[in-house]
């Protein structure tokens, strides 16, 4: 995360500098930008589905809720690495 008032569309060079314990410095430079988006990516084709699923692990009858989400998600200005999604406060992968 890069906080900051940058405007949109602004590059962004990013250096990372880092030292361990025993004092080992090692530095990475990013070869391309990194593009400042204040816009938000375009979410489609979204579907949700929960199951409910009786399982017996531990010789008890259980129910278990399987919930299943797919999205497609794009972004015209910075492209995406990674989408998510968070179910309460456990992000699903």
């Amino acid at each position: 995360m890069i906080k900051g008032d940058l405007p949109h569309n602004s590059e962004v060079y990013v250096t990372v500098i880092t030292e361990n314990h025993a004092g080992i410095v090692r530095a990475f430079q990013a070869t391309s930008p990194v593009i400042v988006d204040h816009t938000p990516p375009d979410v489609d084709k979204v579907t949700v589905s929960v199951e409910v699923v009786e399982v017996n692990i531990t010789g008890f009858l259980e129910l278990r809720e399987d919930v299943t989400v797919t999205w497609s998600a794009t972004d015209e200005t910075s492209g995406i690495n990674y989408c998510t999604c968070a179910l309460g406060i456990q992000t699903l992968r």
